[in-house]
């Protein structure tokens, strides 16, 4: 995955969530409405965190890492999960509009994933068409 793929994923995320909270608003509760949209959120933003962390910590063979940035995205990586952690055991909104916020993530994720690569499947066929043949 490239990161302009990435970055669409939390960007659509987050409108799917917007979307997705507007109708639990009204459907259902406002507590649950803002359940979805904050899980959303969470998740798009321990997306980033892991983007990153991984950015940093995965090099070419022979590249210095920076430990220092590691280190600070290993603890934004912590962060997040302790926030998740703090939010399920307080109970300050609905668990399954958590689970709703997070799902949209990961169709969001799949849905995108795979318009991608079919694209790039088309590319590469018409390429393999337009290569000129050896008689």
């Amino acid at each position: 995955m490239n990161e302009n793929l990435l970055a669409r994923v939390r960007l659509w995320t987050i409108l799917v969530a917007l979307a997705a909270s507007a109708v639990a608003f009204f459907a259902l509760s406002f507590a649950f409405a803002l359940g979805i949209f904050l899980t959303a959120v969470w998740a798009a933003a321990g997306l980033l965190v892991l983007e990153r962390l991984l950015r940093a910590a995965v090099t070419p063979p022979g590249a210095p890492r920076n430990v220092f940035a590691i280190a600070l995205w290993s603890l934004a990586k912590i962060a997040v999960y302790g926030v998740a952690v703090w939010v399920l055991f307080s109970r300050p909104l609905p668990v399954l509009s958590h689970a709703v916020g997070f799902t949209l993530m990961m169709v969001t994720l799949v849905v995108l994933g795979a318009q991608a690569r079919s694209a790039e499947i088309r590319l590469s066929s018409r390429r393999d068409n337009d290569a000129p043949t050896e008689s």
